[in-house]
């Protein structure tokens, strides 16, 4: 009864957002808004003939190539971990977070989410180049994400991970869009939608229904509509803003970009920076007044590195990977990440296959009793055996709660009295009449990568 309520009320859903459009216009544009809890970045220029291996945070297998072409990104966790960028030819990739993300396991070699976006920069040139190898390589992420491309040709295309499967949808007509949601459900909310659209809602889909709409009735002819159309979706919250706004001009290979601490808009052209494999490291501050590569250092690039991770509040050894960030040359291993982070599997057995399951991990019997979750999530459902994955789940002792919301109203359902129904608890074990069951009945020692069963009723 109240227990149990009280134990899912405090379940913690963080939203995050991003919005992202590409317009195949007379000349072609890819536009997005980074919306973060920070704003500080560089953009880093990343030279063509270099030898790179992917950083060791998962398993010893990891990637391992040779850049073919130079490119621009822009990064907040340092080199070889951009969040997008456009290489020499025109090939723009970038990421949004998105919560559902599960990715396909290919039994191959190894990258993490971010180095996946470097990985496509260095080696392809066009998005049909990106898509026939999308299964050479397989992803390990420390936060899911998926991935929106395209290219000088026009043509550009979302990539989602959906189940474990990996999906590719190209372009149909003159433009596409993508925020936090899958393409295709994304879509279906715009056609039952697109008669109504809530111009004030920062929702994952309202987000993708305004600016859908917008690209509907405007041909974008220059890059202030474009920054215009992604201002009307931006985001200011008090610890959460739309912190970097990026224009890339795909047939004239230049870049706009703004940020909310510094909200000129600036530009460059990359058939002008030095991409030869000899030239310098280089990078220009996102924040400051004009765009000036100048010498890119080991101590800066440490900074960012080790102010990310801190506010992400990972475990990594930060000498090691700020070190192999400016000299990827290497096989490096992160034995501090590898030994501290495991990844979660849980299968959801329900009786009904409609609504959301809510659910969240909390460490420790304090933690449980005080009913504070440490990862928690929503998973969308249309089945009655549902699995998710959560990764980089910390070593140690743990407990989930979860429940089934049929109505879609947020709230738990219930019984005559009162009495919760649709809830579990890891273990399978629950107390009477919908009180939560003893903490030893539900924990879970996480040590190794870890399956787990929970029956929903």
């Amino acid at each position: 009864m109240k227990y149990l309520l009280i134990l899912i009320i405090l379940i913690p859903l963080k939203t995050i957002s991003c919005s992202a459009f590409f317009s195949d216009g007379q000349t072609k544009y890819f536009a997005k808004n980074f919306d973060w809890g920070s704003g500080q970045g560089y953009i880093i220029k990343n030279v063509s003939g270099q030898k790179k291996f992917a950083y060791g945070l998962r398993g010893l297998n990891q990637a391992n190539w040779t850049s073919k072409y130079g490119s621009t990104t822009f990064n907040q966790i340092g080199k070889e971990f951009p969040y997008g960028g456009m290489n020499e030819k025109g090939l723009v990739v970038e990421q949004l977070w998105m919560a559902e993300s599960m990715y396909q396991d290919n039994k191959n070699q190894t990258l993490s989410e971010l180095e996946w976006i470097q990985y496509q920069l260095d080696n392809y040139s066009t998005i049909d180049e990106v898509i026939l190898n999308i299964n050479n390589l397989t992803i390990k992420p420390i936060v899911t994400i998926h991935y929106f491309i395209a290219d000088r040709n026009g043509n550009s295309a979302v990539i989602d991970f959906v189940e474990g499967s990996t999906i590719v949808n190209k372009k149909q007509g003159l433009n596409q869009v993508i925020t936090n949601e899958t393409l295709i459900n994304s879509v279906k909310y715009f056609e039952l939608n697109k008669t109504k659209i809530d111009k004030d809602s920062r929702t994952h889909f309202d987000r993708y229904c305004q600016i859908k709409n917008s690209l509907s009735n405007t041909e974008i002819e220059n890059p202030n509509q474009a920054f215009e159309i992604l201002n009307n979706s931006s985001e200011n919250k008090v610890n959460y803003k739309t912190y970097w706004t990026i224009v890339y001009d795909l047939s004239n290979l230049r870049i706009y970009f703004k940020s909310f601490d510094n909200i000129n808009v600036k530009e460059f052209i990359l058939s002008e920076i030095n991409f030869d494999p000899n030239s310098m490291l280089e990078a220009s501050k996102i924040n400051q007044d004009y765009f000036k590569l100048e010498n890119y250092t080991f101590e800066t690039n440490k900074t960012l590195f080790t102010t990310s991770i801190k506010m992400m509040n990972l475990k990594m050894d930060e000498e090691l990977g700020a070190i192999h960030q400016m000299t990827p040359n290497q096989n490096r291993i992160d034995k501090i990440y590898q030994n501290n982070y495991i990844d979660l599997t849980i299968i959801f057995y329900s009786k009904s296959a409609k609504g959301n399951i809510y659910f969240t991990l909390m460490n420790g019997e304090e933690s449980f009793n005080k009913r504070r979750g440490i990862k928690s999530g929503l998973l969308p459902i249309q089945k009655t055996e549902n699995k998710k994955i959560i990764y980089g789940v910390p070593k140690g002792e743990f407990a989930l709660a979860c429940y089934q919301d049929t109505n879609l109203d947020k709230k738990i359902d219930t019984k005559i009295f009162g009495i919760p129904k649709n809830y579990g608890f890891s273990g399978n074990k629950r107390g009477f009449f919908g009180t939560p069951p003893k903490y030893k009945d539900a924990k879970i020692d996480f040590i190794t990568d870890t399956e787990i069963i929970i029956k929903i009723k």
